[in-house]
């Protein structure tokens, strides 16, 4: 077992300490742009890639701008994040909004800055028709719950039956359905398993359920499927004994189950994106 190096000695956070009083965060840049590097490379394989960083795990308008430098977009969950992501000139396709009890302002903005809208449940629908007055924009996308245990082998890693979050099976089926009648053109698939994994087989595993549900979805409803959103954050070795994930080989696996389930003709041109929750792009001591 390798010990642990940290990004800063002890010298250097005595030189700190002289000028900024603690409690403070303290971020290695280095290591961030180094993982984000990492990162788009795993995937870069998707010409429609874009890590979509959630603002919720670090809301830091500095740390968002150097992600940018990386072509990652911002998935926020409240007006604050929404207005950050904003005033830091993401493109509206830069940004997601996924939330939950949602106020009726908050959507009304994402959808005046272009946002790209994530709902969390089917009422949630007639809901924003109301405050949208019935002016859908042209890309929506939908939170899915599988239901049930999820496990990867032998572990349960959560229970998404036990969450109140995400459309069930037969509900985001209806939920295209509904909004392609009122003239949405384009549609996402977002799903939240599991969070802080210390896994590589997390998301290749996640990944095959989003996919095959694509092409249910799209088979049953007609809707043209743009992107899957691949959720819940690549934990990083919390405790001594942990192996860290390695993000070549979850970013092949990905690619191993994409070209299982979707390297059809028809479905060459489907993105996929991710939120990652977790703090694998920081480097960051709390003192």
């Amino acid at each position: 077992m390798s010990k642990k190096k940290t990004f800063v000695t002890l010298e250097q956070l005595k030189e700190i300490d002289k000028t900024y009083p603690t409690p403070y965060h303290l971020y290695d840049e280095k290591g961030i742009r180094e993982n984000a590097k990492r990162l788009k490379e795993a995937f870069s394989w998707n010409k429609g890639y874009r890590e979509y960083f959630a603002v919720k795990a670090t809301p830091n308008p500095y740390i968002l701008k150097i992600l940018k430098d990386y072509g990652c977009g911002v998935d926020c969950a409240s007006m604050a994040e929404l207005m950050m992501g904003y005033a830091l000139d993401y493109k509206p396709e830069e940004i997601m909004f996924s939330s939950n009890d949602t106020p009726a302002e908050e959507y009304a903005y994402a959808n005046e800055i272009g946002a790209t809208i994530n709902l969390d449940d089917i009422t949630h629908i007639e809901f924003l028709d109301k405050i949208l007055d019935g002016k859908f924009p042209e890309t929506m996308s939908c939170r899915y719950n599988p239901g049930g245990y999820f496990q990867l082998g032998t572990s349960i890693m959560d229970n998404p039956g036990d969450a109140k979050y995400g459309m069930t099976h037969d509900q985001i089926i209806e939920a295209f359905k509904i909004l392609k009648s009122k003239g949405v053109k384009h549609f996402g698939i977002h799903s939240f398993l599991a969070s802080n994994t210390v896994s590589n087989e997390y998301y290749p595993t996640l990944a095959k359920i989003l996919f095959e549900l694509a092409v249910e979805l799209r088979d049953k409803t007609g809707a043209d499927i743009k992107f899957v959103n691949l959720s819940g954050g690549v934990g990083v070795a919390y405790k001594p004994d942990q192996e860290p994930n390695d993000i070549a080989v979850i970013g092949e696996g990905v690619h191993k189950v994409y070209d299982e389930v979707l390297a059809l003709p028809e479905w060459v041109m489907l993105q996929f994106i991710q939120s990652l929750e977790d703090s694998c792009l920081l480097h960051m001591a709390v003192l």
